[in-house]
């Protein structure tokens, strides 16, 4: 485990020495852009770094009401209802379908997973879906480097919840999972991964919107830092911009390797199997290597890509993995 003095971005600091960082989810690298700064600091002068009121006080802030309202523009959903964390948004949506006929993909967040599936892969889970009506799934595995395919939905009366933190913002050109709106699809996700927000969301049609905002989870609980929801609205295209560096690390390091370890175009995460933390450390960079869900289980390695890396810190990567393959 390493300690690290300060929040990395593409290099952190241990024990006074710089490393290049290749771990973490903040895959857009807001928090080291000065421009994303800014209007973090601007928001702070604004509207204060939290608002301290019920969602439900006769007392509302207008700035919330845009921050969801341009969430549902980005998704392509009826409404968004915010929330304090994207743990906080996934349980408030399980919760509302805790007595229906519901099954969870294999290896679902804790956020929308309500009990352990015994299915022991996403086939085998995929042929038992048709005898339930709600389904929860993740829509990007970042321990596996996959994108879930859930092309195999066919039937429209289905319920389809998706945990769409590593999507958000990311894939889809920023826009998320992409399902057909034939079914009821509700997405939630965590704010945090490629908006460098603190909080979460959930994405829906009116009437899942309403039952959201009835729920405990919504009136007892304290919103977000409007200070972000002030930089998120005035960022659009610092967020874009950033995509789009990202886009271009994940194809450039795609073809330093020649696709040796396993990942997906769309994302910025590698398999690093048969890679030594120890050796990577050794030459001052960090990987991702920890086991999960079960700390006790196998240390998955992976490299993190994000958009503050330059071609110089994929070459060294590229050049140290290839020395330690």
């Amino acid at each position: 485990m390493f300690s690290l003095s300060q929040t990395p971005g593409r290099t952190a600091i241990v024990d006074g020495k710089e490393h290049l960082f290749f771990s973490g989810y903040s895959y857009l690298g807001m928090g080291h852009v000065p421009a994303f700064i800014d209007l973090v600091k601007e928001g702070i002068d604004k509207y204060g770094w939290m608002f301290p009121s019920s969602r439900i006080s006769n007392t509302q802030l207008e700035l919330f009401t845009q921050f969801e309202n341009k969430f549902s523009e980005i998704t392509g959903m009826d409404e968004t209802v915010c929330f304090s964390s994207g743990f906080l948004a996934g349980r408030a949506v399980a919760d509302l379908f805790r007595n229906e006929n519901y099954t969870c993909a294999p290896q679902s967040h804790p956020a929308i997973c309500l009990e352990k599936n015994s299915a022991q892969s996403y086939d085998e889970w995929k042929k038992d879906t048709a005898n339930y009506d709600v389904l929860f799934i993740d829509s990007v595995n970042p321990l596996t480097a996959e994108i879930n395919d859930l092309s195999f939905l066919t039937s429209s009366n289905k319920t389809i919840i998706i945990d769409d933190s590593h999507g958000a913002g990311l894939i889809n050109n920023g826009q998320g999972a992409s399902i057909s709106k034939d079914h009821d699809v509700i997405l939630t996700y965590s704010l945090s991964k490629a908006y460098n927000l603190v909080g979460g969301a959930v994405s829906c049609s009116k009437e899942t919107a309403e039952r959201l905002r009835a729920s405990a989870f919504y009136t007892a609980s304290t919103s977000l830092s409007p200070a972000f929801a002030y930089a998120f609205l005035q960022a659009q295209n610092l967020y874009g911009q950033q995509r789009e560096k990202l886009r271009n690390n994940i194809q450039f390091f795609r073809e330093l390797t020649n696709d040796k370890f396993k990942s997906h175009p769309e994302l910025p995460i590698f398999i690093l199997d048969g890679i030594s933390e120890e050796k990577m450390q050794q030459k001052n960079i960090i990987i991702s290597s920890f086991a999960y869900p079960d700390p006790r289980g196998k240390k998955i390695n992976r490299a993190v890509l994000n958009a503050l890396h330059t071609q110089d810190d994929l070459q060294r990567l590229a050049d140290a993995l290839n020395e330690s393959h």
